[in-house]
């Protein structure tokens, strides 16, 4: 790794997003297991933990102890449409709700609560929200 005013390991997280944006490391596919990426940027073990906390926390790849990290697929998302009076909440999930929506650490949920009473529970990876427009206004006389 070269010299920079960045830390280590963002450095070396930039240098393995990189490669996964380029399709170098493919959706599915495990990265070089720790050792590797030391011996292949020159840095240590902790480094690598640490760049690989990053990816995680963006969203980009899995972690499972005793496993090598793998690129997480690119989710096809769906429509959430919220109406008037709804109201979104994101958050982190609980450890049921991850297990319930087959989670991975690190992924948000956004919690939504509908004006007829209902709430409904969707990963934030895999929506696009979109508002309901409401008519507008007609303009006073």
């Amino acid at each position: 790794m070269q010299p920079s005013d960045i830390p280590l390991y963002l450095a070396l997280a930039d240098a393995l997003r990189d490669r996964i944006q380029r399709g170098d490391y493919p959706a599915g596919q495990a990265l070089p297991i720790e050792s590797a990426i030391c011996h292949e940027h020159g840095v240590s073990r902790m480094t690598v933990r640490r760049a690989l906390a990053v990816l995680r926390e963006e969203g980009l790849v899995t972690t499972r102890r005793g496993a090598p990290s793998t690129v997480r697929p690119v989710s096809v998302r769906q429509t959430l449409v919220l109406r008037h009076d709804d109201r979104l909440i994101s958050r982190m999930p609980s450890r049921h709700e991850r297990m319930k929506l087959g989670l991975d650490v690190g992924v948000p949920v956004l919690e939504v609560d509908r004006s007829n009473g209902t709430s409904e529970l969707h990963a934030a990876d895999q929506v696009t929200v979109a508002c309901h427009a409401l008519s507008p206004s007609p303009p006073p006389h």
